[in-house]
């Protein structure tokens, strides 16, 4: 560990965010992408907790 006491923190899933992002973009550049509202959209994240909390 870097810090004394080790931090909690948040694990996302970065690799599934890339692939939707990706996905959503060729979506809008094809023309499939709804009307003017951008689609949101949430992904699980973990909360890991250390010694900082």
């Amino acid at each position: 560990n870097c810090t004394e006491p080790p931090l909690t923190s948040v694990r996302q899933p970065i690799e599934e965010m890339g692939r939707r992002m990706t996905q959503l973009l060729l979506d809008e550049i094809a023309g499939r992408a709804p009307g003017d509202e951008r689609p949101s959209e949430v992904l699980p994240t973990e909360l890991v907790v250390r010694d900082s909390s």
